[in-house]
């Protein structure tokens, strides 16, 4: 059985009164703002793991031997990633209305 994602939306969005448009604008905004919190969370974790901040406190911190190089330069590079997800999903909710 195939599944059709289109019928689905419309059928859902029959039964909750909303315009198909509407349902898929509302489900991206929460998946967006989902993800969101997800980093944050993730961003979180680092900060109280490592005591900073910022990514730019703990490169520092790591430069100086505060923090030992290993995982946390692995955790910098994922923290930074994280980061410019953050950028690329507040641009979409943005874009989203």
């Amino acid at each position: 059985m195939a599944y059709d994602m289109m019928a689905a939306v419309k059928e859902i969005a029959r039964e909750l009164t909303v315009s198909p448009d509407e349902l898929q604008r509302r489900s991206l905004g929460a998946y967006i703002e989902r993800e969101q919190r997800r980093a944050q969370l993730d961003i979180s974790d680092l900060q109280d793991r490592y005591g900073v901040s910022t990514a730019a406190q703990l490169a520092a911190s790591i430069e100086q031997g505060t923090i030992a190089s290993h995982p946390a330069w692995e955790e910098l590079i994922e923290w930074e990633r994280l980061e410019e997800y953050l950028k690329r999903l507040a641009r979409w909710q943005a874009e989203l209305g």
